[in-house]
This record gives C-alpha cells, sequence and structure tokens, in this order.
C-alpha cells in the first residue's frame, strides 16, 4: 500500500544517511499507523533536505491519519512546488484525491 502512495520512485531517491534514517522511520511509523511520530520523522528528514519531495507525501499521509487535513493539504501544495509531476501523481493516489478535493469544487 504505502509503494502506491510514496510512488515507486522512492527507491530511486539518494538521500544523505541522516535525511534516509528519518525518512525509513517516518514510513515505519506510517506502516504502524503511528502517525504522530511519523510527521516528526518526516520533518526532520525535509529539514536535513528540503528538496526530498516524497518525504512531503509522508507529511500529506500522516496528517491525513490524524485527520488534519488542512495542514496535509498545506504540505501537498508544498509538494506541488517541490516536484508537480510527483504531485499530480499522487493525487490519483486515496490520499490525495481526499486533499485535491477543494481544488476540484473550485475548478468547476
Amino acid at each position: 500500500m504505502l509503494d502506491k502512495l510514496f510512488g515507486k520512485n522512492e527507491k530511486d531517491v539518494k538521500r544523505d544517511p541522516v535525511a534516509q534514517k528519518y525518512f525509513d522511520e517516518g514510513k515505519e511509523y506510517v506502516e504502524k499507523k503511528e502517525f504522530q511520530p511519523a510527521i516528526e520523522s518526516f520533518k526532520r528528514c525535509i529539514l536535513e533536505d528540503p528538496e526530498d519531495s516524497i518525504s512531503y507525501i509522508g507529511l500529506c499521509i500522516a496528517y491525513s491519519g490524524v485527520m488534519d487535513l488542512e495542514t496535509a493539504r498545506e504540505y501537498y501544495e508544498k509538494l506541488k512546488d517541490v516536484d508537480p509531476y510527483l504531485a499530480a501523481q499522487f493525487a490519483n493516489t486515496p490520499t490525495g484525491s481526499l486533499l485535491i478535493k477543494e481544488d476540484r469544487n473550485n475548478s468547476i
């Protein structure tokens, strides 16, 4: 399930070891549905590498898990700035579609 949400290219991302540690922790927490620690881990990963677009997806998933869709949408907007192509892919997942629902309503 997570591979679909994070995208197939997650395995191809080259992170420095510290950022990779935080990303792996965040992913593990999401798998266990421990969303608050996942949020902290993904935020630390982004502090190490602000261009790590897949960590923004992790934050969207984790914030959605704690039902904070407003903050999840904020990170989705940041993801669109960092990697518009990946944001478009993420928008086609169940979690991603929750975050763009507002955009769709505004475009009609």
